[in-house]
């Protein structure tokens, strides 16, 4: 069989020790950023024969490589820095490695360079939750296997946030995409955790829906994400790449975006900059086009409950955002909230009995 699926659990549950500071008593602020791994993965959808097939694994991986995965990072780092979120969601942090079946060689580990920017730049985040998403293997040309290993990350800063009660769920509706070796089983999650931060306590949640087409893989992914992430009395915040464009009714996408506010869930940009379009989606696949091509609003901060937005923004959007090499940091850019969440209630005193 020419390709092996290899599915299994990351979890990292840790926590971030509590501290004050930050940026005021009253707000917290949340990150998501689709890192993106460097391909769109064209020429294996459009690989007809299995010597085909073989030729595009090659191509995919010299094209991976050739976006400069840790370079990229760093330049996300730079973001986080210069916005100091107290939680990060994260998509595709993925993994590349080579080798033979199963291929253990790291060529790329975007959540580990980041983590190493981080670092360098005197900042210390804590992956707090990790979702186990695609993990599949395939022979290449090049005489070795190149596996790809898809996650989302709940990124905490420490000593800014305590959290706990992790959740890390695969959806149970996923899509199955045909190649000329044969199916290929997607695979998508989400992950939460009850933070508390400066006195306020909700659920972040991060989710990464699915794609492609027929879209009711989607929605049911969706339905799936409010009824068990969402299922708390806590406010809530979703940050995520949801694959659903936010401004335009007509596409087919939309509908899963309408299904989230009706759902109850409000949408941080529009509540806060509905006179722009604050296109996340998406530059081109090599990262090298000199002008942005961001035309879509898929990269959202959605929440519930007794929450407002003091202000929000992009990152990674402009030229002055470019690496050293004229790459942007992703496809996507990134989406910075500062969100009010309410304060924790205090509990009532026992009252003494007469």
């Amino acid at each position: 069989m020419l390709l092996t699926a290899v599915l299994g659990l990351a979890l990292l549950p840790g926590t971030a020790a509590v501290a004050g500071g930050g940026h005021g008593a009253a707000t917290v602020r949340v990150m998501t950023q689709n890192m993106y791994v460097g391909s769109d993965f064209q020429a294996i959808a459009e690989a007809q024969t299995p010597q085909e097939f073989l030729a595009a694994v090659s191509l995919t991986y010299q094209r991976i490589l050739a976006s400069d995965p840790a370079e990229r990072a760093a330049a996300v780092a730079r973001e986080i820095a210069r916005n100091r979120p107290d939680l990060v969601a994260l998509q595709e942090a993925d993994i590349v490695r080579t080798g033979t079946l199963p291929a253990t060689n790291v060529e790329s580990d975007q959540l580990k360079a980041l983590l190493g920017a981080l670092g360098r730049l005197g900042l210390h985040y804590e992956a707090v939750a990790i979702v186990p998403e695609l993990d599949v293997e395939a022979p290449s040309s090049l005489g070795f296997d190149v596996r790809l290993t898809e996650r989302s990350v709940i990124l905490a800063r420490v000593g800014h946030v305590t959290v706990s009660n992790l959740q890390v769920q695969t959806f149970a509706v996923n899509q199955v995409l045909q190649s000329a070796v044969g199916p290929i089983a997607s695979r998508n999650g989400w992950a939460s955790v009850d933070a508390t931060v400066r006195g306020r306590t909700f659920r972040f949640v991060t989710t990464h829906l699915e794609p492609t087409p027929p879209f009711t893989i989607q929605q049911a992914q969706a339905r799936e994400l409010v009824a068990s992430a969402a299922s708390t009395r806590l406010p809530v915040v979703f940050a995520g790449d949801f694959n659903t464009t936010a401004d335009d009714p007509q596409d087919p996408t939309f509908p899963t975006y309408q299904f989230l506010l009706d759902s109850g869930f409000v949408d941080a940009w529009s509540e806060e900059r509905s006179d722009d379009p604050g296109f996340t989606c998406c530059q081109a696949p090599d990262l090298r086009n000199p002008v942005s091509t961001l035309s879509l609003r898929i990269d959202l901060v959605l929440f519930r409950g007794n929450v407002g937005v003091k202000e929000i923004h992009l990152v990674g959007d402009e030229q002055s955002d470019r690496t050293q090499s004229g790459l942007w940091p992703s496809d996507h850019a990134g989406v910075v909230a500062t969100l009010r969440p309410p304060p924790i209630k205090p509990k009532a005193p026992y009252a003494r009995l007469p």
